[in-house]
């Protein structure tokens, strides 16, 4: 299981940073509202996710 939230974490990350890249160049007014959402967002899951999964330690 940890393997598989780490591979998704990894995915929504790749997806994030190519949906800024896409808004920075686009010119959009909301490109800093939506990183510093989405960036707090997927910090927190990260964190969750060391947390949660420090006690397994299955591969």
């Amino acid at each position: 299981m940890q393997t598989f939230t780490s591979r998704a974490l990894v995915a929504l990350s790749i997806v994030y940073g190519a949906t800024i890249a896409i808004l920075a160049i686009t010119g959009s007014d909301h490109v800093g509202k939506f990183a510093a959402i989405g960036g707090i967002t997927i910090g927190v899951l990260w964190a969750l996710r060391a947390v949660l999964g420090s006690g397994s330690n299955q591969e």
